[in-house]
């Protein structure tokens, strides 16, 4: 019998088309956890797969979840975007207090609760209190101090736009699934942040990081990005001021818990978001610089320097400053001056100019080349 031969009909689709533009990430690490210990010392996120068991006492259906309360961002059924939005929300009413039985309920459809805003809204709550009892009975890494915790619950198909935080968190996914996009803290001109100018609120990156438009903002070819999915029992840890943007791709109930850190990274971690803010500001066009920001986490290095070394003078704690920038530049990425740049701008609160920062020696070397 003659074989059949089997036509193939080749279609020519429009370059435009064939080429969809995708950004370049790779998978964030993933570690056992025996190895939480040495990874720490890295400052990168890792995922420990597992980490926490059905029995370890989180179901949904604890009753201690029904005695605490959070502010619950509203969602618009036309719009599943959680950005800087959500500021303007909370100002304007558009946000509920609720116990977390009630925002499960309103997220999975039970009870009797009526639409707050429309019959398609979607919710997102992000800080408040985590109960002690559920939170202690989680398990965590041993060998830490922990400063605090907040719980995240989203409907499906929420996302939060990427951001930073100031400070170190391990997160636990209790329930459902999300894919978490992070991006160093050294990327930030590359990210597009934007800034609400009248009240120099922590900024946020809202371009499109899943369908990127390299014409517009071809600065995003440069991101480092990793990314990491997510489910039920998964620990993540996120270093300081790595921006992350999340997808809820189901009901999420999570809880971070943040990380003590020594005066070493704290300052470490200030100089290069104060680099990486003048970069962006200086060379890259992104304005204004956010001085709040700054103050802020330079606030947190100095309280970390003072319960570390028992000391107290200011002018101390700038030449620590300076000379831990000269002393590692080099694993920092940050010209050999920058921390003397640095101490000069918190002594005197007025911002480096263009000229003093392009006046730096800057470092030439980038990021690692993905493997």
């Amino acid at each position: 019998m003659a074989n059949k031969q089997t036509l193939k009909t080749v279609v020519e689709l429009p370059e435009e088309v064939r080429e969809i533009p995708k950004l370049s990430m790779k998978p964030i690490e993933e570690i056992d956890s025996m190895q939480i210990s040495t990874a720490l010392g890295k400052n990168r996120p890792f995922v420990v797969r597992g980490w926490v068991k059905a029995s370890d006492g989180w179901g949904l259906d604890d009753p201690k979840w029904a005695r605490h309360t959070g502010q619950v961002t509203l969602v618009p059924g036309n719009d599943t975007t959680v950005s800087a939005a959500s500021y303007v929300l909370r100002k304007s009413g558009m946000t509920r207090e609720m116990t977390f039985q009630e925002l499960f309920e309103r997220i999975l459809g039970q009870g009797k609760w009526q639409p707050l805003m429309d019959p398609n809204e979607r919710y997102y709550m992000f800080g408040g209190k985590v109960p002690s009892s559920l939170l202690e009975a989680l398990p965590w890494p041993s060998d830490l101090e922990f400063i605090g915790s907040s719980p995240y619950v989203a409907s499906e198909g929420v996302t939060a736009k990427a951001h930073y935080d100031h400070w170190y968190a391990f997160l636990v996914q209790l329930h459902g699934t999300k894919a978490v996009k992070m991006f160093p803290p050294w990327d930030y001109s590359f990210i597009y942040p934007e800034h609400e100018k009248t009240t120099d609120n922590p900024r946020r990156a809202l371009v499109d990081l899943n369908n990127p438009d390299f014409n517009q903002f071809p600065l995003l070819k440069q991101l480092h990005g990793e990314i990491a999915v997510l489910n039920a029992g998964d620990l993540l840890y996120m270093p300081v001021d790595w921006w992350h943007e999340v997808e809820t791709a189901g009901f999420s109930v999570s809880i971070n818990r943040r990380l003590r850190r020594s005066a070493l990274d704290w300052a470490g971690a200030l100089l290069i978001f104060g680099y990486s803010v003048l970069q962006g500001a200086y060379r890259h066009g992104i304005e204004p610089i956010p001085s709040k920001e700054i103050k802020g986490l330079a606030t947190h290095a100095y309280d970390e320097w003072k319960s570390d070394t028992g000391k107290t003078q200011y002018d101390q704690w700038c030449g620590y400053l300076a000379k831990l920038g000269r002393d590692q530049s080099k694993s920092l990425r940050i010209p050999e001056d920058f921390g003397v740049l640095m101490a000069q701008w918190l002594q005197t609160e007025q911002e480096p100019t263009n000229a003093e920062f392009n006046g730096l020696s800057h470092p030439t070397a980038g990021l690692p080349v993905r493997q």
